[in-house]
């Protein structure tokens, strides 16, 4: 799959992973699961659905004759053991139960058990999000930028919103909130990495609905910092403008994508690079 389908899928992901850790009900109370948006997101993992009597079980090899198993129920455990283990402890025949062993199995799954509730539905999103590459290049940003492109030329909302989207999962943007102000505009900026500093973001981007206005005020800013509210009053009355518009914004944005492609990179190697100082020397 190309990068673009790759961003598409983790970004169904992350929403449909977040909804159901969300409605998910857990202790005090009764367990509940969505179980039908869990179906769906146990299929963008390699587990394989088994019917082993009354349950439904979710099963991947994990080392040996030992398996990951998933028991789609509302607690939603997850064991590191045999089918057979899991079967015997969750869904016991009669005869099963005469022998003081399987008993003690039945009642206490510590020994086995990885995971439940939330912390499946966790652990799902991170074996989802595994089986997908985001490494990409400046081709697939050229094809993202051609995109974006279009939508301008053909005022498409839809595919401005897409294309924004899938830059701002790259760049880490957020929605920024500025009290009450105009429905139609939509601010967002990119939240710096070391976030214990201020301002806490900067590259603000203010795209309006209704007209379709995309720019950029380029640097750092905080909703918080009456320097940069007053900037944004003006822009809203028009008295101020952006440092980037239109398809500027997004060549910017496609930019900044690149340089940390460059800098994940050079953190890697780094950090694979062997860090004797003999052996960097021999080297």
């Amino acid at each position: 799959m190309s990068f673009k389908e790759n961003l598409k899928i983790k970004m169904k992901i992350d929403k449909l992973v977040k909804k159901l850790i969300s409605t998910m009900k857990e202790p005090p109370g009764k367990w509940w699961l969505d179980k039908v948006l869990t179906e769906e997101l146990l299929h963008m993992t390699d587990f394989k659905h088994e019917k082993v009597r009354d349950l439904q079980l979710y099963v991947r090899p994990w080392t040996g004759e030992i398996m990951e198993v998933l028991v789609l129920d509302n607690a939603l455990p997850i064991y590191r053991t045999t089918v057979h283990d899991v079967v015997l402890r969750k869904s016991p025949c009669w005869h099963e139960m005469v022998s003081i062993r399987n008993i003690r199995k039945i009642m206490n799954d510590k020994d086995v058990i990885i995971s439940k509730g939330k912390a499946s539905l966790q652990k799902l999103h991170a074996d989802a999000l595994a089986l997908l590459d985001f490494t990409y290049t400046g081709d697939d940003m050229a094809l993202l930028l051609e995109d974006a492109r279009r939508g301008l030329d053909r005022k498409s909302i839809e595919r401005i919103q897409e294309c924004l989207g899938f830059f701002f999962e790259i760049l880490n943007f957020q929605r920024l909130f500025f009290g009450p102000t105009d429905n139609d505009l939509q601010t967002f900026a990119m939240a710096k990495p070391d976030s214990g500093h201020f301002p806490p973001f900067k590259h603000l981007i203010l795209f309006d609905e209704r007209t379709l206005l995309l720019g950029m005020k380029k640097g750092a800013f905080s909703p918080e910092r009456d320097l940069d509210l007053d900037w944004f009053g003006q822009y809203l009355r028009g008295e101020k403008a952006a440092d980037l518009q239109g398809m500027d914004v997004f060549e910017f944005l496609a930019e900044l994508a690149l340089e940390k492609a460059h800098q994940d990179a050079a953190d890697v190697q780094k950090w694979i690079e062997p860090q004797d100082p003999l052996l960097t020397a021999a080297a």
